[in-house]
Order: C-alpha cells, then sequence, then structure tokens
C-alpha cells in the first residue's frame, strides 16, 4: 500500500475546523466526555482566542458553520455545515490556503449547487453523481431532499438561499475567511509545537496503524487498489476519511493512533476497557443483534430506537476496540461481531480467573 503525507490541506482546513470547533464548543465538549478523553491545555488556550472570532462574526459562523443537524444527530464528532459542502480534500490537497480560496472564490455556481446536493445526498446514504446533477438543477426536487433530510428548519433556510444565489454568498464567505486569516494564525499558533510533533510521529508511524484505522471505520474492501494520502488535523481523536475513484483521503487529528490502535495496551488495562464496552446495555445489545449477520447503522438504530448518531459512536467506540469489524456494500457500512476478539476475552478471563 502506498501511503503518502502531506501538512499542505492544514493551511486552510485547520481554520475551517477552529470555526466549527468555536460555533459548537458545548458540542464537542461533551462528545469528548463521551469517548472518555481530555483534549491538552493548548487547546483550551486556542479555544479562549477563538471565542474573541465567535463574538466578532457570530452572524457568519451561525450561517456557515451552523449545523445542519441537531446534536443528538451528528455522527462521529462530523458537523455538516455549509462551509464543508464549498470543497473537496482531493481538491485542495496540495493548495495553500489562498490557492485554495481563490479555488473556492472562482467556483462555478452549477458545481456550487452540485457540492451542496452531493453533500446532503451522502448524509443520505446515496453517491450517485447523476443523482446529485439532478437535485442541484432542479429547485423542488432539491426542496424534496431537504424534507426528507433531519435537517433543522434554519439550515432549509441557507441552503436553499445559497442554492439560489450560489455567487453572492461563495464570495462573502471567501471574504470573511481572508479578513480572518491572520487572527486565526494568531489563535492557533499555541498548537504549532504540537502539529510539529504531531508531523514527525505521522512520518515515523509507518503503514500499519494508518491501514488498521482505515479498516476500522471503513472495512477491508474500502482499501483495495488504493493510494492513501494523509494529513493532520486540527481536532484531537479524529479520523477523517474519503475517497475519490482510487484515491484516499485520510485526516489524522492528535492522538487517534492512540485512541484507535488500542491493541498496544497493557493486557489488563485492554481487558477492563472491553469489559467496560461490553458492560454498556446498548453497546450489549448491539453486540447480540450483530451475532449472527451483517446489520447498518440505520437497521440497528430501527431495531433498537437510538438515533444513529448514537449507533455511530457506539459503533466507531467498539470498531477501535476491535469488538466490531465492518465491510462495504454497495456504499453503505455494514457491521459484524468479531468472534475472534470476543473468544479472546473470554480465553483471557477464563486463564485470569480460573
Amino acid at each position: 500500500m502506498d501511503l503518502t503525507l502531506s501538512n499542505k490541506p492544514s493551511e486552510f482546513l485547520d481554520k475551517i475546523s477552529a470555526l466549527i470547533w468555536v460555533t459548537h464548543e458545548s458540542f464537542f465538549h461533551e462528545y469528548w466526555k463521551k469517548l472518555n478523553v481530555s483534549i491538552d491545555k493548548e487547546y483550551i488556550q486556542v479555544l479562549k482566542e477563538l471565542r474573541e472570532v465567535k463574538e466578532e462574526e457570530r452572524e457568519f459562523l451561525t450561517f456557515y458553520f451552523g449545523s445542519f443537524f441537531g446534536y443528538d444527530d451528528v455522527a462521529n464528532g462530523n458537523i455538516f455545515c455549509l462551509a464543508t459542502t464549498f470543497f473537496r480534500i482531493h481538491e485542495i490537497f496540495d493548495k495553500s490556503f489562498s490557492d485554495t480560496i481563490n479555488g473556492i472564490s472562482n467556483s462555478k455556481e452549477s458545481e456550487t449547487r452540485k457540492k451542496i446536493a452531493e453533500s446532503l445526498l451522502h448524509v443520505k446514504g446515496h453517491s450517485d453523481k447523476t443523482e446529485a446533477d439532478l437535485y442541484a438543477e432542479d429547485e423542488e426536487l432539491f426542496f424534496s431532499l431537504l424534507k426528507e433530510l433531519p435537517i433543522t428548519g434554519e439550515s432549509k433556510w441557507n441552503l436553499l438561499e445559497v442554492m439560489k444565489q450560489p455567487r453572492v454568498h461563495i464570495q462573502f464567505f471567501c471574504d470573511t475567511l481572508k479578513k480572518l486569516d491572520k487572527q486565526l494564525d494568531q489563535a492557533l499558533s499555541p498548537l504549532e509545537p504540537q502539529r510539529t510533533s504531531w508531523m514527525n510521529r505521522l512520518k515515523a508511524m509507518g503503514n500499519d496503524i494508518p491501514l488498521h484505522i482505515i479498516q476500522t471505520i471503513k472495512g477491508k474492501e474500502y482499501m483495495q487498489k488504493s493510494k492513501v494520502h494523509i494529513y493532520p488535523v486540527l481536532i484531537p481523536f479524529t479520523a477523517l476519511i474519503s475517497k475519490k475513484q482510487n484515491q484516499i483521503y485520510m485526516g489524522l487529528g492528535n492522538k487517534a493512533d492512540v485512541f484507535f490502535a488500542s491493541k498496544g495496551e497493557d493486557r489488563n488495562v485492554r481487558m477492563l476497557n472491553l469489559l467496560k464496552l461490553m458492560a454498556d446495555q446498548s453497546k450489549f445489545k448491539i453486540l447480540t443483534l450483530l451475532k449472527d449477520k451483517k446489520l447498518y447503522a440505520n437497521e440497528i438504530a430501527e431495531r433498537l430506537q437510538l438515533s444513529n448518531a448514537t449507533i455511530s459512536h457506539h459503533m466507531r467506540v467498539m470498531t477501535a476496540q476491535g469488538l466490531v469489524e465492518s465491510t462495504r456494500i454497495q456504499n453503505k457500512t455494514y457491521y459484524y461481531i468479531n468472534k475472534e476478539a470476543i473468544n479472546e476475552v473470554l480465553q483471557e478471563l477464563h486463564e485470569q480467573l480460573t
């Protein structure tokens, strides 16, 4: 497997992530709490600086960085907002901040509409580019898509506004980011030592951990005959994965290797973590559902009457710990129990307690 590493997209993506983070500060606090992780003190310092930006640009942040969904429907900490619909990782991977801004600013209106439609269809579980073209060109069809998705009323209105006048809203978005560029650089400066250290760790990491993370989140089939491009991201414990043809783009937040590569833990620590997971009522119910067949997140959510975001959180934790594995079938991620891992837990208990 061919892996490459680049720090280039972070010039733009770190600022987008910072604005998402400060806009949804309470959500991320609760999300990290659920994952049982804590952020370093440097991030607290950065957040204080970002709050000044929030006070100055509250209306801009609400419009472009407000979540399409209520927090109960946010899966795996991925906030979908207008800002993230305006670009694709493969388009900006080798570009600087200014080049990325120029590229977005010069986007054709038809392309902006298409990207918005693609993003919403992706959330719905569809990835047909022809289907995206249809929704982008037909206002009534696009409105019907909004009605199908559990998008907030404010976000529906904002999306319709941008679809009507993409050029106006794209230009304001780019102009405001350029205005905030130096202020965001200053706010993010306390993380520079961590970024340098994280890049060095990524360079020394080799192939095993990145491939393990991809397989954990997307399944073995996702990696077939693909080249992997890795870049650092601002939000810690994060793994963002996208694909364009046979090119995989993976953003890894600081400590993602620690969170996902749990098999290096002390045996007793790992055993206690696994037992804690299985002692959780919802997670145990999910494991019992998966013991006989593969299911995708929506099916699990319906059977247990839980939100998709809650199920996605449980699946990420259990796949990271190796109790559950995943596979891609017709653009859907199906989960199934890792019986070998379960047997290892039982064998370990037998050896230690009898």
